[in-house]
């Protein structure tokens, strides 16, 4: 015989087996993203064409690099005879046309070496609007949060953080986006940016 406390403990237990199943139609399969612009530095010694270098102090610039088949574009801020206190150089993208979709979002990879040990040492991302290509000082630069590799040379040496998803879709017309190296010669080591995208 079936007892009024069994039969409860019975209902609860057959209704929490049914409730934790979920339909086909109940789950929300990710939307898949299309790429709109992407580089891998995997074409050689030399940084892509419509990649742009600049020294802001200094003279130490970003270039190609590469490791076992992957490249990468890197900088290496160690210098013992620069006659600056702080290094500042940018490697800018390309013209981003933001009129082509709505939603993009970019992300990028960073790396650094184990000679990285000080938080002076880092990579920044800014966005400007009004880029020519010629126009550094007076385009407006605007810095952009994002995931970055911490100095930290015994856990992070050479480990590729990703930066995260990065919303530009408040953007119109066309962009530039760059990334600055800022460092102190002789105590700076060398980062590396891999693996950049915009999707939508």
């Amino acid at each position: 015989m079936i007892t009024k406390t069994k039969l409860i403990a019975l209902f609860i237990v057959v209704g929490t087996l049914f409730s934790s199943c979920t339909k086909d139609s109940d789950v929300e399969y990710p939307t898949l993203k299309t790429v709109g612009f992407s580089e891998t530095f995997d074409g050689g010694t030399t940084l892509p064409a419509g990649w742009i270098t600049y020294a802001q102090t200094g003279t130490t610039v970003w270039s190609a690099g590469i490791y076992g088949g992957d490249g990468y574009a890197q900088l290496n801020g160690y210098s013992t005879s620069s006659s600056v206190s702080q290094l500042n150089s940018w490697l800018i993208s390309p013209a981003i046309d933001m009129d082509q979709h709505d939603g993009e979002q970019l992300s990028f990879q960073t790396c650094h070496s184990k000679y990285v040990n000080t938080t002076t040492n880092i990579v920044e991302l800014y966005i400007a609007t009004n880029f020519t290509g010629s126009n550094f000082a007076t385009a407006n630069w605007t810095k952009i949060p994002y995931t970055m590799t911490q100095p930290d040379p015994l856990t992070k040496a050479y480990v590729y953080v990703n930066s995260g998803a990065i919303d530009l879709s408040k953007y119109t017309g066309s962009i530039r986006f760059a990334f600055k190296y800022i460092g102190v010669p002789a105590i700076s080591g060398t980062y590396q940016i891999d693996n950049v995208k915009i999707v939508y």
